[in-house]
């Protein structure tokens, strides 16, 4: 049931070569790699200094796009293979690395297409995370079956609770259908996710890093420039042979990737801010950045109350939304975004606590 009826022929090598040394990576093309449309859409998706000039591009910011690539690939093996580790208990994420305001959308950054290419090769559920009524409909996995490999919930809205997915991504998966039939289908049986979203996905703590293997996208793709503009056919429904079948070469080398270096997270750091900004919210950041751009307010003793009224007279509604304790975790996070040192007179330069 799950064999594609295609045409497929073995290169006789792989499309694309890493090698690590000293915790970096670095890759070779092969002739055929140049060729592949989805292979450079991935690593256009990972170059994060397109807008630079070659001579000012630095080693290290090459060695990290090379990370972004190897993520993905190793990233979207995990997903293909049917094989669930206990050990590996992640739904995968691919989300905007481009810092934003809260709340703004910058798609069509490529996301998608990752959960695209997953329709196409493996039995996939679909389901859109604009619906307001996921987290209460008791019907929402009600497409899902023995044969699922992978669900893929597309551009999740800016408060999906991840929390929601916990025991499915690491537990069994229980099912209700629509006429009163319910299945739980075991752990080895039940399928991998794939998020795409806009926004960083709220929560903090092990239990979410633990079970989210997070994809950084960057703008090479947007509004005004799309794939189609560099390969002149759309994925997938206007690909000839040639093009598939290094597909599905391609494919092949995703899962020898993920079989060899394991989960490989992106870098975190852009994914890092835009998540803590996130959290911090809009509000508090204009109120924060416009209170300390006055020089005494920095380098002195600051009085919780004090701060906590200013940001209540900047914005009467936030009394409403925050707590003192509550506010404190805000203004730790806003340190921390910021690059500031919270209660410096606590805080030892040697172990970073």
């Amino acid at each position: 049931e799950q064999r594609k009826n295609t045409d497929a022929r073995y290169l006789g090598h792989p499309l694309i070569v890493f090698r690590e040394k000293d915790g970096r990576y670095d890759y070779e093309l092969s002739p055929e790699g140049r060729k592949c449309h989805y292979l450079q859409f991935l690593i256009n998706t990972s170059n994060f200094t397109w807008r630079k000039r070659p001579e000012e591009i630095e080693e290290s910011e090459i060695f990290e796009n090379n990370l972004h690539l190897l993520s993905k690939m190793c990233a979207i093996g995990y997903m293909l293979m049917e094989c669930k580790d206990a050990n590996v208990t992640r739904a995968v994420i691919g989300m905007d690395g481009k810092q934003s305001e809260v709340g703004d959308s910058n798609g069509r950054s490529g996301k998608s297409l990752v959960g695209e290419l997953m329709r196409q090769v493996v039995d996939t559920v679909y389901i859109s995370g604009k619906r307001t009524d996921i987290f209460n409909d008791s019907f929402i996995w009600n497409d899902i079956d023995e044969r699922t490999r992978l669900v893929f919930i597309d551009d999740v809205m800016l408060n999906f609770n991840f929390e929601f997915l916990f025991p499915n991504i690491t537990g069994d998966w229980s099912v209700n259908y629509k006429g009163g039939r319910r299945i739980t289908l075991s752990f080895s049986q039940s399928p991998k996710i794939y998020i795409a979203t806009n926004h960083a996905i709220r929560g903090t703590g092990s239990s979410f890093t633990d079970r989210q293997w997070l994809l950084a996208f960057s703008d090479f793709y947007n509004e005004s420039h799309k794939p189609v503009d560099d390969f002149g056919a759309l994925f997938f429904t206007e690909w000839d042979f040639d093009q598939w079948n290094l597909c599905w070469n391609l494919l092949a080398n995703c899962i020898q990737l993920y079989l060899t270096f394991g989960v490989v997270q992106a870098p975190g750091e852009r994914l890092e801010e835009r998540k803590l900004r996130q959290e911090i919210g809009e509000t508090f950041i204009s109120w924060a950045d416009e209170y300390f751009s006055a020089p005494e307010h920095i380098g002195c003793r600051l009085v919780k109350k004090e701060l906590f009224d200013a940001l209540c007279l900047y914005d009467p509604a936030q009394r409403k939304y925050n707590t003192p304790a509550s506010f404190k975790k805000k203004f730790v996070m806003y340190c921390k975004w910021k690059g500031f040192v919270f209660n410096p007179q606590k805080y030892d330069s040697k172990t970073g606590l």
